[in-house]
């Protein structure tokens, strides 16, 4: 059980992480707000973001939680588990409530011919978002790999 939650996790991490390298492409080759690629790139970041971002996300906490339930481990107990469980919880919130509404956004700012600040502070926002959330998910590899001591022991003095 614990295996194929670690693989089904890799492949979830595979999914998330690889259709945000695909967003920064997208974005990167998109063009000038305007242009029929804009719209094009914009449309390919949203429909990415609902077929590869989140269902890689979703089976990334899911197959998490099944290796912490098949290994028995409690995250308050282990100090580097703890902050990766709390680390996905912000990826979580961070997407859910900001990056995948700024998308949303841009994208139906965009479709309606609406470039001006709007667009921009959409754009900005699913940006700066986006990169946290790559900064973040590259430290919980790190803390899943290295797995270090967070919190001392306390040794029984007698």
């Amino acid at each position: 059980m614990y295996r194929a939650c670690k693989f089904l996790h890799l492949l979830g991490l595979t999914l998330f992480l690889g259709s945000i390298f695909g967003h920064i492409v997208a974005g990167a080759l998109a063009g000038a707000p305007g242009d029929a690629s804009f719209l094009a790139a914009r449309a390919q970041i949203v429909q990415a973001t609902r077929l590869l971002t989140l269902p890689g996300l979703g089976l990334l906490l899911a197959s998490g939680a099944g290796m912490l339930a098949a290994a028995r481990l409690s995250p308050l107990k282990i100090g580097w588990l703890a902050a990766h469980v709390g680390g996905a919880a912000l990826i979580l919130v961070n997407t859910a409530f900001v990056i995948v509404p700024a998308g949303a956004r841009a994208f139906a700012l965009a479709k309606a011919g609406e470039y001006g600040e709007a667009l921009t502070r959409a754009i900005r926002a699913e940006d700066g978002f986006g990169v946290a959330n790559v900064s973040l998910t590259l430290a919980l590899i790190a803390l899943g790999l290295y797995k270090p001591t967070l919190f001392r022991r306390r040794a029984a003095t007698a």
